[in-house]
């Protein structure tokens, strides 16, 4: 069976797909932006790399990169099990085309999610709090713990979301459906 999909392999200097090696700064910050939203399976595939990498001793990951790939990982987990149990919608977009979202179903109602915004979210919620609260050092180790703590290695069904990161996550978004619902839909932020 053909792919067009090469498999990552870990090396000393990088993440090595075909001929090509990402080093392992640029292969983190792969989780930061959209490259596996619609390829989490890719993205798991590069997580397992990095996690090689750093056990045989090739790479040294500060917190920041341990908060950008956990961070990662419990946001796509939460979308694939919400995927499992509620299916995806099509969406509009502002480009004439569609998105499709994953739907969350919670106790105050239903929204799409996306990976990307989930994310944005996760920074804002978990990490800006610990690290205003407790300082930089302190709060970004506490934030990392959280991550830690909100999945679930399963030898037989890889990552899930445990009782603690499930909880959380639907405190969020039934939270924010609250909001949506008591005074609309909040405007995009404003990047500068």
């Amino acid at each position: 069976m053909s792919s067009k999909y090469e498999i990552p392999e870990a090396t000393p200097n990088g993440i090595k797909i075909g001929n090509r090696v990402t080093g392992w700064s640029g292969a983190v910050k792969q989780f930061d932006g959209p490259r596996f939203d619609s390829r989490p399976s890719e993205g798991l595939r590069w997580l397992a790399c990095i996690m090689d990498a750093e056990a045989s001793g090739w790479v040294d990951l500060n917190v920041k990169k341990e908060l950008t790939l956990w961070r990662w990982l419990v946001a796509t987990v939460f979308i694939n099990e919400e995927r499992d149990r509620n299916g995806t919608i099509d969406i509009p977009n502002e480009s004439g085309g569609v998105d499709t979202a994953v739907i969350y179903s919670g106790k105050k109602g239903d929204l799409s999610i996306y990976p990307g915004p989930l994310r944005f979210s996760l920074a804002n919620h978990v990490e800006s709090i610990a690290i205003e609260k407790y300082g930089v050092e302190k709060g970004s180790k506490m934030a990392l713990r959280m991550y830690q703590d909100m999945v679930i290695a399963d030898p037989g069904d890889g990552f899930r979301m445990s009782p603690f990161g499930r909880e959380g996550l639907e405190m969020l978004h039934d939270d924010y459906i609250g909001m949506i619902k008591t005074s609309g839909t909040p405007e995009m932020p404003v990047m500068h």
